[in-house]
């Protein structure tokens, strides 16, 4: 029994030694590297909350797929009829050993004017307003970790759930936002809420991820919301008929002409 209690305090001792040694990076590259589905496809419903208290209802169809060396995904607004069609298309590139990777390739296709445009990856396209909600085109797609400094600030409860704190710089010190803190479970490397601080380092906009339910083995937020502090709005993304790794989702729908020729339904 004494050997017992001595190898289990050493295991104990081993893992609290391992979690205190954790870098900002290195949780940060941990809760990048959580596996996701091959396939996603979804539909969701977008509140845009304006200041004056007045509520603006989107709906969309999200589908994505991995390719292992780049992630496609797309999104379709469905209604209302003002909206109807307008699709964006993002390439997010893994990056490669060296921790380096292609920048993003993203179109936005309007079908009002019956043109698609490219959106750059950087700079102040990518951080203008995604369709008028508090989301930029950058919080659409992912971030790079070789783009950011980090910093563990600490531990933080967030809804009960036990977080790393860290703190992520943008090396290029251009962004609108380009200091934000996020907080990452514990148990599962998942973010639960992230703080963006503009250039005066003032608060700019909260993000939260609330009910999480979990689909095939994957934790999901099914609620993700941005409030932007500043100007009193807020957007929100419910997520709904969420399928994970389904066989029936068409490569040729990853493409301009897709969105162009109304195919993804």
């Amino acid at each position: 029994m004494k050997k017992l209690i001595l190898t289990l305090s050493t295991v104990l001792m081993a893992a609290a030694l391992s979690a205190q040694s954790l870098t900002g990076y290195d949780i940060m590259k941990k809760a990048h590297d959580v596996p996701e589905p091959t396939t996603s496809s979804s539909t969701a419903k977008l509140t845009i909350h304006s200041k004056k208290g007045s509520d603006r209802i989107r709906e969309v169809i999200m589908k994505s797929k991995d390719y292992g060396d780049v992630k496609k995904e797309v999104i379709v607004f469905t209604t209302p009829k003002d909206v109807a069609g307008t699709g964006y298309l993002m390439f997010n590139y893994e990056e490669d050993a060296n921790g380096n990777s292609k920048d993003s390739d993203n179109w936005l296709y309007l079908p009002a004017m019956k043109k698609t445009r490219r959106i750059a990856s950087s700079g102040s396209e990518s951080e203008g307003s995604f369709m008028g909600t508090d989301f930029t085109y950058q919080d659409m797609g992912e971030r790079s970790l070789s783009k950011y400094d980090y910093k563990l600030l600490g531990e933080e409860s967030v809804d009960g759930v036990a977080c790393y704190k860290v703190e992520c710089i943008s090396k290029a010190h251009t962004e609108k936002d380009p200091r934000y803190i996020t907080y990452i479970s514990k148990s599962d490397y998942i973010m639960r809420k992230c703080e963006f601080y503009d250039r005066q380092n003032q608060l700019h906009r909260v993000l939260t991820c609330s009910n999480f339910t979990t689909i095939k083995g994957f934790t999901t937020a099914q609620k993700m919301k941005m409030e932007n502090v500043q100007t009193g709005t807020w957007s929100m993304i419910e997520t709904n008929d969420i399928t994970y790794n389904a066989n029936d989702i068409d490569d040729s729908l990853f493409t301009v002409a897709a969105l162009e020729k109304g195919r993804i339904r």
